[in-house]
């Protein structure tokens, strides 16, 4: 599946889920696992067995923050009772082992299924090797902190319903202000957070936060989406002169999506610029003017083959006729300002 589709899929099904505000992002987190194998109807533990659990005694060494959790199993071979009791036994022999190694028996924590779960087909001598199993994984429990924000209109300062989607690299968390425009979540101390912000009739807004202990309250103000209103598409950044957008910017495409998704009566259009300073406009037959064109349309053609009308969206390059800071002597930071793609609102239907 297209990995760009991987992500919108996550995103709409994380935002229909906005009421509920989960637990704690990532607060108990699998840290290390590992898959041993026994010998049939054995629950004794093989020299493979021993080095692979030693590893995992040896990750738990000095850490006072962790648990284990061990699943153990059987092939299809014997009556259900009889694997029900040789697949605790397999469990209680690796939780004795790992006992003796010097971890603490109730961080330790088991189940087992017997047959019931095979990961592969017991009709072969290797899927039923397979199947064999115990699955050892060890959980550290991470501190928390909660935090807080606030959406308001930047124009009325009056708070907003908003869709709030907050991540980290191990964790995505979703849910809604409340009528007052606030939000609250508890997550991992330390961790650095992309908070996504969407309200009805507004430009969306994003902040980075790292979760500090005494974190103060993220503030929104979201712009009104008048028409006539003009916003760049921050963090869509596009191969050097080619019209493709870098891998780290697609996850950007599913935020248009679904402002306009929230916002059926917007029209917009989506409009393509290049840097090319200190000279004249480039001819609208020129590499450069074509370039603005072909930028604006692959964010077009994303919104279209998402479902979007092509009454409500349309696209146009204006070269370089347009940029941001002119100069010949603009910093590097300024021309990649020039070279932006905009999302011009053509009538809001929210005035």
């Amino acid at each position: 599946m297209n990995p760009v589709r991987i992500l919108l899929s996550l995103f709409l099904v994380l935002a229909i889920n906005y009421c509920r505000s989960q637990a704690p992002v990532g607060a108990a987190r699998a840290a290390k696992s590992t898959e041993i194998h026994f010998e049939v109807a054995k629950h004794d533990l093989t020299l493979a067995s021993d080095s692979a659990l030693l590893q995992i005694s040896a990750f738990t060494k000095g850490k006072d923050n962790y648990t284990v959790k061990i699943t153990a199993h059987t092939d299809g071979d014997g009556s259900t009772a009889y694997n029900m009791a040789l697949s605790e036994r397999r469990a209680q022999a690796v939780k004795d082992f790992l006992v003796k190694k010097g971890m603490e028996a109730e961080r330790i924590s088991f189940d087992f299924f017997g047959e019931k779960q095979p990961t592969a087909n017991n009709d072969t001598e290797t899927g039923k090797f397979q199947n064999r199993r115990a699955t050892v994984e060890v959980f550290l429990t991470l501190p928390v902190v909660t935090i807080e924000g606030i959406v308001k209109d930047e124009k009325t300062g009056e708070p907003l319903v908003a869709d709030v989607i907050i991540g980290s690299k191990d964790a995505v968390d979703s849910l809604r202000t409340d009528a007052d425009g606030r939000f609250k979540t508890t997550v991992v101390a330390g961790v650095v957070l992309r908070i996504d912000v969407a309200a009805k009739c507004h430009f969306s807004q994003t902040q980075m936060v790292k979760a500090a202990p005494k974190t103060p309250t993220v503030a929104f103000n979201l712009r009104p989406a008048v028409s006539g209103a003009v916003l760049q598409l921050e963090n869509l950044y596009f191969v050097g002169n080619q019209p493709m957008l870098l891998e780290s910017s697609k996850s950007e495409l599913p935020k248009i999506l679904k402002f306009m998704q929230q916002n059926p009566g917007m029209k917009i259009e989506i409009a393509g610029h290049v840097n090319r300073p200190g000279v004249p406009p480039v001819p609208k037959d020129s590499w450069d003017f074509r370039l603005s064109e072909d930028r604006a349309k692959t964010v077009y053609d994303y919104l279209i083959e998402n479902g979007i009308s092509n009454e409500k969206v349309s696209w146009k390059g204006y070269g370089n006729s347009q940029m941001i800071f002119p100069s010949v002597t603009s910093t590097q930071e300024q021309q990649a300002q020039n070279r932006r793609v905009e999302m011009r609102v053509l009538e809001s239907g929210c005035d």
